[in-house]
């Protein structure tokens, strides 16, 4: 019986082999490109579950034998594979899509080296070309907003050229750079962003961070290197993190042109809110020189202006990209050229940047490859002063029922109020521009000896000229420069670097491998700011430093040198590609220690182990179960930091010192840091602990990161006492702790024929707590930052927040009652104490990715939960009168406390007067801290590209035109302008000044439309 059931499964199994061998017959199709619709050469098609396959040609045309109902299988690296069922018809056409999940799989770390992810034992993260230019940003620095887990990126305002602050996990630093390192094509590269220029702070002239240089359509990838781990090798200037931009490279085939464009417009997001029923005056009586709004109600009928509204309009803004890359199988070229012409909402702002960039590499033999890249940036900006009555946002002073845009006299002269310049004549009449030449170059040799050997040179320097104006011109208000003023600089910046790497890798039977690389890395950076200062114009219609007088004028030079060599080792070692284990340490001498410090070493070391392959490995599962991926990383690692240039000596000035005691001489500079010449280097330690998880083929991606640092003897700039004879001091001490943690999340929830959704979440929470501070300091503060007339300021707090906010606040006894004046109105403490804390509790990123044929859909949301915003702009408006909050003027109020002087519960009426709103008021600093929680809609872009079928017949490869909206959506609690803000931008080192509005120009929302052509 048994023989007979077998034949009968024999005789049948031939038949439907038989069968499924007639019906079989020739299917043939093109595989095309989603992002240019051009074809796929080398793309992978097989019939599932046989070894039956083909391969397409140069133009992605295939042909393949395969029978109805077989299911082929299309596959090539970085995309996203598709299947196709075979049905009636010979011709299948299938569109592939970059898989960002598997393009994530070898990532760029140090200095250029691509690494497999699945090795890594610290997390990364990667952003790919298309997430960057979809967004529409100039600054590199708000394309990553909402993309990087761990990552919290403000930007300034919405002035063109404004900067962005970027922390990653924290900040190490209480008073110095907390911003990462920025690597482009493997060479560091300046981000700086002055907190002075010409004599001007910050928050009247916030600068430009230098990587706005860098032109987003030149990048190819982008890589977050968060933690030490990871930013090892590249020594001291790491310790915040590395970003490692990768750009566009030519390849090998015909040349192709690419040229794109985009038409913006912009307008003011939002303005701040407003009182309109009292107009201009004093203690409720008209007066027509005063600029407070104190004044009788407004008559029915009488005209409001909005003065505020009437300083900003519609920008608008042009770029245009033109590249070009080709080569044979020896040498690849790419150029580019560039041209951003960004408008401001504000009249005589503007941002104007033009970048060219060649990069070309060629085989010299089989062993050696020469290549590099120059690219040559001019950056020009056009802005106007902010941060107080003589800014842009001086408006908010003006009386409503006064016209401000009528600014002129009939003689000419400005029509303002004393003390204050009128905006619309301060836009006209006192420019501030900065232009800048820049030259980023690198050359690089690469030689391999023998099959297991690499030698790699790599030299580069990042030079540049940053030109700096601010004019006063004749008329203005600000005391002493009534005749027109005049301030000047010009900074010279390199920063020049060497680095050899020698890489071995070796194999020990089919199971171990390894690879060592050994380097040696010199920087040497070198700036230079020589400063102009002029007042009172001969010629009060000639704005230059000659028509001053020789005693109106001065002139100041600094440069600063530091010179950094290091040694370092990375050792890999590998089983079956199973199980990792890293060590990395490095040696650095510093030329900004002292001599017996200078040298300093760390060392790091991770694992990683993929879960799955080990199981699979070990013969407990197969391979085929729900979970496709699963790997365990952990971490530990200590990177050093080293002293800012020149602050182991004290500085000599040209003054007497007569406002501190100098026990030290009157050639001391009391103005300077003190010098320390027992500097040690500062050390960060970390732990990181993490896991990446996939599901279902990868359609469902699941990574966790927990994270612990402590830096501990800081080198710590902060004030002294006024005995010591200087304010302020260089020491070491201090110890900040971060703790956090990460999660991503990556879906692709959709995966049709003709229609795919992929979702990415990213969600992450850090806390940095200072734990200790020298001496008997109990925080520390950053005088960069002040706001509202110094009623407030970013302050780093012992037992708390880096990121806190020091203000003052009214008067109260141990058990927390107000103590009162006699008069029954509270007073203002002397001791300015903590008010709030700007580190958001949390923050996320939502970006959805939607794809029916040719159309694709992006759009991403940007979460901030948490962290708490000064109003500095609101705190003016009190004290001017156009408060919403001053419409309760008259009232009488018993305030709950103590009268001081009696010790007795108060029980006096008091009146909310104008003294009251003006001298008590705006100094309790509690009510001006607001929650700054968003969820915004970053950006919204919808990309069509043109079938092939349409543009077969022409020179052009693809074609495809877009239409972006952002910020278009602001959902937030926050009464101000926009809970993005830092009212001193990016220059501001320690807690920085984000968290701070202080009367910058407001955040827009625009749209963009452009297109993309291939020939």
């Amino acid at each position: 019986m048994k023989e007979i059931i077998r034949l009968t499964l024999f005789v049948l199994s031939l038949l439907v082999a038989q069968a499924g061998f007639a019906q079989s017959r020739t299917i043939t199709g093109r595989v095309t490109s989603a992002d240019d619709g051009s074809g796929m050469p080398g793309v992978s098609v097989v019939v599932k579950g046989t070894t039956v396959g083909a391969s397409t040609n140069g133009e992605g045309n295939y042909s393949i034998e395969a029978a109805p109902g077989n299911v082929l299988v299309y596959t090539f690296i970085g995309m996203v594979p598709q299947e196709r069922t075979v049905g009636t018809s010979n011709t299948i056409n299938v569109v592939l899509r970059s898989d960002a999940k598997a393009l994530d799989e070898v990532v760029v770390t140090a200095f250029g080296v691509e690494q497999e992810k699945r090795a890594l034992g610290f997390s990364v993260q990667e952003v790919q070309a298309k997430e960057i230019t979809e967004s529409q940003q100039a600054n590199i620095v708000n394309a990553l907003q909402g993309k990087v887990a761990g990552v919290q990126i403000t930007n300034s305002g919405g002035a063109p050229g404004a900067s962005a602050i970027m922390l990653i996990r924290g900040g190490t630093s209480l008073s110095g750079n907390n911003q990462p390192l920025y690597v482009v094509d493997g060479v560091p590269i300046d981000n700086s962003t002055p907190v002075t220029q010409g004599g001007l702070n910050a928050g009247t002239a916030p600068a430009s961070n230098r990587a706005i240089d860098i032109n987003p359509e030149d990048i190819e990838s982008l890589t977050v290197l968060k933690g030490p781990a990871a930013a090892a090798l590249y020594g001291l200037r790491a310790a915040s993190g590395v970003v490692v931009i990768t750009t566009k490279k030519g390849s090998a085939g015909a040349t192709k042109i690419s040229y794109s464009n985009s038409f913006s417009f912009d307008k003011v997001n939002r303005l701040p809110e407003l009182q309109s029923t009292y107009k201009q005056g004093e203690q409720g009586l008209f007066d027509a020189t005063s600029n407070d709004s104190w004044g009788p109600r407004f008559e029915p009928n009488e005209t409001v202006y909005d003065n505020v509204e009437s300083i900003f309009k519609r920008a608008f803004t042009q770029k245009h990209d033109l590249t070009i890359n080709g080569g044979n199988d020896k040498t690849t070229f790419y150029g580019s050229a560039s041209h951003y012409d960004q408008g401001g909402i504000v009249d005589n702002t503007s941002l104007e940047r033009n970048t060219f960039r060649l990069t070309a590499e060629t085989k010299a033999g089989e062993k050696l490859r020469v290549g590099g890249t120059a690219n040559y940036i001019k950056t020009g900006r056009e802005y106007v002063s902010q941060g107080s009555s003589n800014g842009v946002m001086g408006a908010v002073y003006w009386p409503r029922n006064d016209d401000m845009s009528n600014y002129l006299n009939p003689n000419g002269s400005q029509r303002t109020f004393p003390g204050m310049d009128n905006p619309h004549w301060g836009v006209q009449n006192k420019p501030i521009t900065s232009d800048v030449d820049r030259v980023m170059a690198v050359g690089h040799v690469m030689y391999d000896p023998f099959e297991f050997l690499n030698i790699t040179y790599r030299l580069g320097t990042d030079y540049y000229t940053d030109n700096f104006k601010s004019v006063r011109m004749p008329g203005t208000t600000i005391v002493g420069e009534e005749k027109g003023a005049l301030s000047q600089s010009t900074t010279n910046s390199q920063i020049t670097t060497s680095t050899l790497l020698v890489t071995g890798k070796k194999s020990f039977g089919e199971s171990f491998n390894t690879s060592l690389t050994l380097g040696h890395n010199t920087e040497d950076s070198y700036r230079q700011t020589t400063n102009w200062y002029g007042r009172n114009f001969i010629d009060p219609g000639f704005a230059g430093i000659n028509n001053v007088v020789q005693t109106d004028r001065t002139i100041s030079q600094s440069i600063a040198k530091r010179r950094i060599i290091g040694v370092f080792a990375d050792l890999n070692l590998d089983w079956k590609g199973i199980a990792f284990l890293n060590f990395r340490g490095r040696n650095d001498w510093s030329s900004t220690l002292p001599v017996n410090a200078r040298s300093f070493f760390y060392p790091a070391v991770s694992t990683s182990i993929v879960v799955t392959d080990l199981l699979e490995e070990l013969g407990i599962t197969s391979g085929e179960g729900i979970v496709s991926f699963g790997k365990l990383r952990a971490s530990w690692a200590r990177v050093g930091k080293d002293a800012p240039p020149h602050v182991l000596a004290t500085t000599l000035a040209t003054a007497t010192n007569t406002f501190t005691i100098a026990p030290r001489g009157f050639i001391s500079n009391a103005n300077d840091y003190y010098g320390n010449p027992a500097l040690k280097p500062e050390f960060t330690n970390s732990i990181e602990f993490g896991a990446d998880v996939r599901f279902l083929r990868n359609r469902l991606g699941l990574d966790f990161t927990y994270y612990k640092t402590s830096t501990d003897e800081q080198i710590l700039g902060t004030r002294t006492p006024p005995s010591s004879g200087a304010f302020l001091a260089y020491l070491n001490g201090g110890q900040i702790d971060n703790e956090g943690v990460e999660f991503m999340l990556n879906t692709q929830p959709v995966t049709r024929d003709n229609f795919s959704w992929a979702l990415d979440f990213n969600f992450a929470k850090n806390t940095a707590t200072v734990k200790d501070l020298p001496g008997t300091l109990d925080r520390v503060e950053l005088s960069d930052a002040w706001a509202a007339n110094n009623v407030a300021q970013g302050a780093a707090f012992l037992n708390g927040s880096l990121f806190g906010i020091n203000g003052n606040v009214w008067k109260r006894n141990a058990q927390g009652q107000l103590l009162l004046d006699p008069n029954g109105y509270p007073q203002v403490q002397s001791l300015l104490q903590s008010i709030g804390d700007r580190n958001p509790d949390w923050t996320g990123g939502i970006t959805n990715t939607l794809t029916y044929k040719t159309l694709s859909l992006s759009f991403m949301w940007d979460v901030r939960i948490g962290g708490d915003i000064y109003n500095a702009t609101e705190n003016v408006l009190v004290r001017s009168g156009l408060s919403t909050k001053t419409l309760a003027r008259g009232e009488t109020r018993v305030f709950e406390g103590i009268i001081e002087s009696t010790g007795q519960p108060n029980t006096k009426p008091v009146v909310l007067n104008q003294n009251y709103y003006q001298t008590i008021y705006p100094f309790q600093g509690y009510d001006f801290v607001e929650d700054g929680s968003w969820t915004r809609l970053r950006y919204i872009t919808l990309t069509y590209s043109l079938p092939k079928s349409f543009i077969e017949k022409t020179p052009i490869k693809g074609l495809q035109v877009f239409g972006t909206g952002r910020n278009l959506i602001l959902i937030t609690d926050y009464s101000g302008v926009d809970p993005e803000v830092s009212g001193s931008g990016a220059g501001v080192g320690g807690s920085g000044s984000f968290g701070f509005d202080n009367l910058g120009v407001p955040a827009t929302k625009g749209f963009d439309i452009g297109l993309k052509l291939t020939l």
